[in-house]
């Protein structure tokens, strides 16, 4: 195999392949990437098993072949390899010969038939709208969970359903049994997909999120064989989807009373971020008392100090106490649209509810409250 590309565009596509290999991998050629050169393109391949990505580029092609080189240092070079027309050369041996201006790289590379294979992509995509997709991941992708012994927690859930009036949405979950974060997007194509409900796993939501970032007007997705499939012109993604049922999160979402707290969001999001610098570096807990038009925040840590900033907000209902997870707050308020959020609060003990207001109105968020001792 012998090609020339241009730096910017080979860096581009290493970069994002890369991004897909496994970290630390019992098989050493899942830390590699397979390339393919043939025509005038050059294909990249990358896999961990569980999450596969295909991506292809022009180039000129000088001897067609294939080779799977170490990902990372591959990223490395090309990313610091001077700019201009890169020339990549496999040998013989499988070593492969990367130069630009007066850089040379030699690295050893595996024979290509050693690599994994992939999945065949099914025939039935559907063109979807990324931007609606991508806010719907933001949105929730926060609150899933990371610990691997409850798997259906670690990633998001897509579930289309039907309200009142027999209109279908997607409704998208993800939570880590503390949070829960859910908003619902009314879409043109694709809700088939999602009949029975998928879960999707974090990291595959994070690869789909990168896609997007590059899409353009142009996605197409399918689900066939317990995997779901992203397509973007010259991208193919293929994710595979947690076997397992996800819980009923339904029981744990307060019923909306329409009341509660109105905060403006830029003033509270400063405020919390102030005052959690002394907070317990371990649960990150900030008390919140409201009263009448008045919010104050708190926070104590023995040793260190303690903070205290107070807010105006438009609340009417009993005085309350309630102690937070910063950080928790602060995912909620990082991907919120509005410049105002709606806080329900019952008591200190029961879920709170944070809500949209206006471009957000169909984005909800539930925080189970900390201990106030």
């Amino acid at each position: 195999m012998r090609i020339e590309i241009n730096q910017e565009k080979f860096s581009e596509i290493v970069a994002r392949a890369q991004s897909t290999l496994e970290r630390k991998s019992t098989r050493p050629i899942l830390e590699n990437i397979l390339l393919q050169a043939s025509d005038d393109e050059i294909i990249l391949s990358a896999t961990d098993l569980r999450v596969s990505l295909t991506q292809k580029t022009k180039c000129k092609v000088i001897e067609s072949g294939s080779i799977s080189v170490p990902g990372r240092k591959l990223n490395e070079i090309i990313r610091e390899i001077p700019r201009g027309d890169v020339s990549v050369e496999s040998k013989d041996n499988n070593w492969i010969t990367i130069s630009s201006g007066n850089s040379t790289f030699h690295i050893p590379g595996t024979a290509s038939e050693e690599f994994p294979s992939f999945p065949t992509p099914p025939n039935n995509f559907i063109e979807v709208d990324p931007s609606s997709f991508d806010n719907m991941f933001t949105k929730t992708i926060f609150a899933s969970s990371n610990d691997e012994t409850r798997m259906y927690l670690c990633g998001v859930y897509l579930k289309e359903f039907k309200d009142e009036d027999d209109n279908s949405f997607l409704k998208v979950v993800a939570t880590d049994g503390h949070r829960l974060s859910l908003i619902d997007t009314l879409l043109k194509n694709g809700l088939s997909l999602f009949s029975d409900g998928i879960i999707v796993p974090k990291k595959g939501v994070v690869e789909i999120k990168s896609i997007i970032s590059t899409a353009g007007d142009s996605l197409e997705i399918a689900c066939a064989d317990g995997r779901i499939y992203v397509r973007s012109e010259d991208i193919l993604l293929s994710v595979t989807l947690i076997d397992a049922s996800f819980p009923n999160y339904s029981q744990v979402i307060p019923k909306q009373t329409g009341g509660g707290v109105l905060i403006a969001c830029e003033p509270f999001k400063d405020a919390l971020r102030r005052v959690s610098i002394l907070s317990d570096q371990e649960t990150r807990s900030v008390l919140v008392e409201i009263e009448g038009s008045v919010m104050k925040l708190y926070s104590d840590n023995p040793g260190m100090g303690d903070a205290e900033e107070t807010l105006s907000v438009d609340y009417s209902g009993e005085p309350v106490k309630v102690a937070f997870n910063a950080n928790y707050l602060m995912d909620i308020l990082k991907v919120m649209d509005d410049e105002e959020m709606r806080m329900e609060v019952k008591d200190s003990l029961s879920p709170t509810l944070f809500i949209g207001t206006d471009k957000d109105s169909s984005f909800l968020s539930v925080v189970m409250p900390m201990r106030v001792d």
